[in-house]
């Protein structure tokens, strides 16, 4: 089991850095310290392999949001677990979340990828989660009353803008989250 890690590890690597056409499965096979016939023993080839981390990728991601706490003291303290979930993610995994965003985009018309189906759950499960912390927040009179679904949508939009421009490193992590959670408690909490 351990090789078939350093085979997933190396791929992570050599696809984040290289691009899935520029990645070989000699080079994995290189990086990873293994033969090139131990890939296919365990993958039907680079595009099995590569869905394999997309999967694990999603699985992990989505784990991680069903394990958000749900006691918060407010409904602000549940959007911000949610902005620095996904600010660790991209500081924790950050050629995961490079892979995810420069492939799935171009694949979301392809209804059999990976990527639509998850894509398309990301958004159903963030909605959900946003539309209900609004809806409770609005509702105790800790949120100024906003139209519920459109501002989701944005706070959806601006975690998929900086989840993008993170895995490109355009910024300091730190200070981006920062700023982020405060536009969104100077817009959202009365």
């Amino acid at each position: 089991m351990r090789k078939k890690q350093n085979i997933i590890r190396a791929a992570i690597h050599l696809f984040a850095s290289q691009g899935f056409d520029g990645t070989t499965t000699l080079q994995i096979s290189h990086e990873a310290q293994v033969t090139e016939p131990l890939i296919y023993y365990h993958f039907k080839g680079k595009e099995d392999l590569f869905t394999c981390i997309l999967e694990k990728a999603f699985v992990d991601y989505f784990s991680l949001v069903d394990g958000l706490p749900s006691d918060t003291a407010t409904q602000f303290e549940r959007i911000e677990n949610l902005i620095n979930l996904h600010f660790d993610v991209i500081a924790e995994r950050p050629d995961e979340t490079f892979l995810i965003t420069s492939t799935c985009p171009a694949k979301l018309n392809d209804l059999d990828h990976i990527c639509a189906n998850n894509i398309e759950r990301q958004r159903n499960v963030l909605n959900g989660y946003l539309c209900d912390n609004l809806t409770a927040g609005i509702g105790s009179g800790e949120f100024a009353p906003v139209p519920v679904p459109e501002t989701a949508v944005l706070i959806m939009a601006m975690i998929s803008g900086l989840v993008r421009r993170r895995s490109l490193k355009y910024e300091d992590i730190d200070s981006v989250r920062r700023a982020a959670i405060d536009f969104l408690r100077r817009s959202l909490v009365q």
